[in-house]
């Protein structure tokens, strides 16, 4: 065995053991993908967490900057196609710097994982609801209805590398010089047609240009794919928008239409409950819905599929998968830390910030502002102090916010960024 497998191997040694009840479920999972040919998957965001991509939904995630940026009260509004008619050059020059994200970001462990279920010939196709390209970095081909029919993986909302001309269909890699002049909010002429303006190539919310991004020939491809698939494996997807569950209903009214509803387990790999819950909430017989819920993140998980089939199937790990999920498995880790990091730094500041009117206002209270702060900070917190304070923060700070009672939210602020500081730590 090379260096390459022993770190592998090590790694997943290493590994740290779930919960027993999610390890329970995985284990199911495990044995439904070893007895299944073959297997459809769906992605979404979750699988691109710890890739150096903004999430949507998260703390200064997409939304969070389209509202701050636009100044409009939901910034999912920036993804609509109604939007992007009234300011088209704005919604432009904001996905260029999505862009300059996803040029930079790195395929994490998960994505190396299905393109190793490709090779082995467990997948049938990967649907995926990202737009960063990264199925292609791992080389997954991409499907398109015309030109390559048998490609791997349908990019259901596009893929943000690329301009699409609404008018003639005509598709362009983007450019260095095409990308600085939609950041200037400028318009990109078709060099195909001239007729009109090229536009990413992604797809909006209520988008009445639809059909340039993705074909409605995709729902005949995956009619196909369901035939012979004998599990559906929903990865990163937090089922809070409506195309998601869409999809999940698409996929079972087929599976219903084929008579295969009953054969074909759905899986939901996700480390949150929430993703569960907002699936079945949005069903009108939630008593129909039948998946394994895998509270757990596709890094973890989606290798742990590829090993255990190396091992059932007497497979020796391709020596380039290897090395290439050990890299990407620290990429991610650092990744992880990084953001943690960034989330505790911006709690902390916002713990500052809404402390400052609570010392204001007892400063101005006091005989003297600096005397009362020092000597409440070698008080004794009293019965009358609120929730106590995490262990973990400078002993003066902990006496001095207690002894003030502080307002829960700011305890609460606390509480979240030793929360984020213990989470660091373990990464």
């Amino acid at each position: 065995m090379g260096d390459s497998d022993s770190a592998y191997s090590g790694r997943l040694r290493k590994r740290k053991r779930l919960t027993d009840g999610v390890e329970e479920v995985v284990n199911s999972m495990l044995e439904l993908m070893e007895s299944c040919q073959r297997v459809v998957i769906f992605s979404g965001s979750g699988l691109s967490a710890n890739s150096g991509m903004s999430m949507f939904s998260t703390r200064n995630g997409l939304y969070e900057r389209a509202r701050q940026r636009f100044k409009i009260q939901d910034g999912i509004k920036l993804f609509s196609y109604p939007f992007y008619k009234q300011r088209r050059k704005d919604v432009q020059a904001f996905f260029a710097q999505i862009y300059g994200e996803a040029k930079n970001s790195k395929a994490s462990p998960g994505h190396l994982a299905i393109a190793q279920l490709n090779q082995m010939g467990k997948l049938q196709r990967h649907y995926t609801l990202n737009i960063d390209g990264l199925a292609e970095v791992v080389g997954m081909d991409t499907w398109h209805h015309e030109k390559n029919p048998e490609g791997i993986t349908v990019e259901m909302h596009g893929n943000i590398s690329y301009v699409v001309c609404p008018s003639c269909h005509a598709v362009e890699r983007l450019s260095g010089p095409v990308m600085d002049t939609m950041k200037a909010c400028q318009p990109v002429a078709c060099s195909a047609c001239y007729k009109d303006e090229m536009r990413f190539k992604v797809m909006l919310y209520d988008d009445e240009q639809g059909d340039c991004i993705t074909p409605e020939d995709v729902f005949e491809r995956l009619e196909d794919d369901l035939a012979v698939a004998g599990a559906v494996v929903w990865v990163g997807i937090s089922f809070e928008q409506s195309a998601s569950t869409e999809y999940f209903r698409k996929v079972r009214h087929i599976l219903a239409s084929q008579r295969r509803l009953e054969d074909v387990t759905q899986v939901i790999i996700n480390p949150s409950d929430e993703a569960y819950f907002n699936l079945v909430s949005s069903m009108s017989k939630k008593e129909d819905v039948k998946v394994l819920d895998v509270r757990s993140t596709s890094d973890e998980v989606l290798p742990r599929i590829v090993q255990h089939l190396h091992e059932t199937l007497g497979i020796k790990p391709d020596p380039a998968y290897a090395k290439a999920a050990a890299e990407a498995a620290a990429a991610a880790a650092a990744e992880r830390r990084r953001v943690l990091a960034a989330e505790a730094e911006a709690v902390a500041a916002g713990a500052a910030k809404a402390a400052t009117p609570a010392l204001t206002r007892r400063g101005r209270s006091s005989s003297g502002s600096g005397c009362a702060v020092a000597a409440a900070a070698g008080a004794t917190p009293t019965a009358s102090s609120a929730s106590p304070l995490p262990q973990g923060i400078d002993e003066m700070d902990s006496a001095a916010a207690a002894a003030l009672a502080l307002p829960e939210a700011v305890r609460q602020h606390f509480w979240r960024m030793q929360q984020l500081q213990q989470q660091w730590q373990q990464q």
